[in-house]
């Protein structure tokens, strides 16, 4: 996650930085396509922790997604670069990116005390969806318990389970 090492983001990469180069070649340069890859990075790190937040917001969507428990690091992972990003400089005004750092804080805090299960608790669901609150996406008409999720998880938005340690 957040890494824009896998194939599809840098052929994404690569077909944003041609249409800079075949607009104006003077646009081809290694800064140019640093930032465009970048962008990228930032972009799906925070569509993963959206995703993440509306997981752990919405039981139904839960079920349906993880057949085991979220790998734990890859969670304190993605949070971390989330609250690194956001605390950088540069967010329009009125962003709700930096609006979620503390929310963000909170359910790091949360998910170091809990101990992973499909059973999520009480305050990890209320701070997620705070979190999605503070980022300005509305609650499904159905509310988050009844909301049954998206019907496809983009790959490059999921979310890492723990490896399956046999049986059942």
């Amino acid at each position: 996650m957040c890494k824009c090492n896998d194939a599809s983001r840098q052929e994404t990469a690569d077909a944003i930085y041609e249409s800079f180069k075949a607009r104006d070649p003077a646009y081809a340069t290694p800064r140019v396509r640093a930032w465009i890859e970048q962008s990228i990075e930032s972009a799906t790190c925070i569509a993963s922790v959206q995703l993440l937040m509306g997981i752990l917001a919405a039981p139904r969507y839960r079920k349906k997604v993880f057949q085991r428990a979220p790998d734990r690091e890859a969670l304190f992972d993605l949070l971390d670069k989330y609250l690194a990003l956001a605390a950088s400089d540069g967010w329009a005004d009125g962003s709700s990116v930096p609006r979620t750092i503390e929310l963000t804080r909170q359910m790091r805090a949360l998910l170091e005390t809990w101990e992973f299960s499909l059973d999520v608790p009480e305050p990890i669901v209320s701070v997620a969806r705070a979190w999605l609150a503070a980022y300005e996406t509305p609650e499904p008409p159905e509310g988050w318990d009844q909301w049954p999720g998206l019907d496809v998880v983009p790959p490059q938005f999921a979310i890492p389970e723990q490896p399956s340690r046999g049986g059942p």
